[in-house]
């Protein structure tokens, strides 16, 4: 989401050699990523160190601090992103002989992968780009990539940030009234107004934990943990009550006898 200060737009030529920008604006201006890892994402790469033989998944990737990380834990990454532009720089980044597959696409229309062939997913702040119909097929398809017992890993932006505060009187009327997706802006600057919206798609899907984990479970995934936080690297100018973020953990059945 927007930050006071304007970040920059491009990332540095190597992790190694120069220290990255805080936050980076994408360059299909689909938001900002952070250079940092947060909870969600550690927990993704620790994950990842289990994964063997089979591929992880990151979606969304960008620049690749995520996928980066899973490199070098010795993970097969499937590195997904809107943006050509952003995997060849991933892949310009990877440590040589790093087990890198690149998959360019809109998620979930353009991505296609093998079922039970996953050891996990990450999913970090891509999905309040999607529609409600978009993020229950989305969750339906990793649930069928996932192995048995494989896990997603999905950090989501919530309607509990100071810029959205105009919003919640609407959201929790949606709520009352039991509005499927009450978080759905179709137009964000009817509810909420800040300089760098204009580098953001026009539409925003905010989420809580309650209705993330129900579309988990509808999707057939099992929820180990869903929660709300704030991020560490939060711009100041978006905080309200420290429930800016929330995170899942789901897990996909283990096969029965």
């Amino acid at each position: 989401m927007p930050s006071a200060s304007s970040p920059a737009s491009t990332p540095p030529p190597s992790p190694a050699t120069e220290p990255r920008p805080r936050r980076v604006l994408t360059r299909n201006r689909m938001g900002w990523v952070s250079a940092e890892l947060g909870e969600l994402s550690l927990a993704w790469v620790e994950d990842c160190r289990h994964s063997g033989e089979h591929p992880v998944l990151d979606i969304g990737a960008a620049f690749g601090a995520a996928a980066l990380a899973a490199l070098v834990s010795g993970a097969h990454v499937i590195a997904n992103d809107l943006s050509p532009e952003h995997l060849a720089e991933l892949a310009r980044l990877a440590p040589a002989r790093a087990r890198l597959t690149l998959k360019p696409g809109h998620f979930p229309k353009q991505l296609h992968l093998e079922a039970a062939s996953l050891h996990s997913v990450h999913i970090s702040n891509v999905v309040h780009f999607l529609t409600g119909r978009q993020l229950d097929h989305g969750l339906r398809m990793i649930a069928r990539w996932l192995r048995p017992g494989g896990r997603l890993f999905l950090q989501a932006v919530t309607p509990f940030q100071s810029v959205f505060a105009g919003f919640l009187p609407e959201y929790e009327r949606r709520i009352r009234a039991h509005v499927r997706w009450p978080g759905y802006i179709a137009k964000v600057s009817e509810f909420a107004r800040h300089r760098q919206f204009s580098q953001m798609p026009r539409s925003v899907h905010l989420l809580d934990d309650e209705i993330l984990r129900r579309a988990a479970l509808e999707a057939g995934l099992e929820v180990e943990r869903c929660w709300l936080f704030r991020r560490p690297d939060q711009p100041k100018e978006l905080l309200l009550d420290g429930r800016e973020s929330v995170a899942l953990i789901a897990r996909a059945p283990q096969e029965t006898d």
